[in-house]
């Protein structure tokens, strides 16, 4: 993927923390890209955008880290098949509740839709 002004994107930087999270917790939803790369530098790791993955930059003496994670592969597209059997099963989930809570059905919301 092309990088602009020779660094990674929000998502592809996503991508990568996605990876570390599997070793260690750092919460990204709703985090724009300079948050996202300062909390990345406070977990102690430095973006390399060049070779794409995260380096580290400090020894640890208490947690093992990996000293570099690279770039995940990107998930593979989604076929309209896929899309259309899991937006089947979500009607179904939401057929099944309703027929178990019938009272959802008198709630004023419902009644304006």
């Amino acid at each position: 993927m092309p990088m602009k002004n020779g660094e990674m994107t929000l998502g592809e930087l996503k991508r990568l923390v996605k990876k570390y999270n599997e070793l260690m917790s750092l919460d990204v939803k709703g985090m724009k890209r300079p948050e996202l790369l300062e909390a990345i530098d406070k977990a102690g790791y430095k973006v390399n955008h060049q070779e794409m993955k995260l380096e580290l930059k400090l020894k640890q003496k208490v947690k093992k880290l990996p000293k570099t994670i690279k770039m995940p592969p990107k998930a593979p597209p989604k076929s309209d098949a896929d899309k259309k059997k899991a937006k089947d099963k979500k009607k179904e989930s939401v057929i099944q509740y309703i027929l178990k809570n019938r009272e959802v059905l008198e709630d004023e919301r419902i009644k304006t839709l």
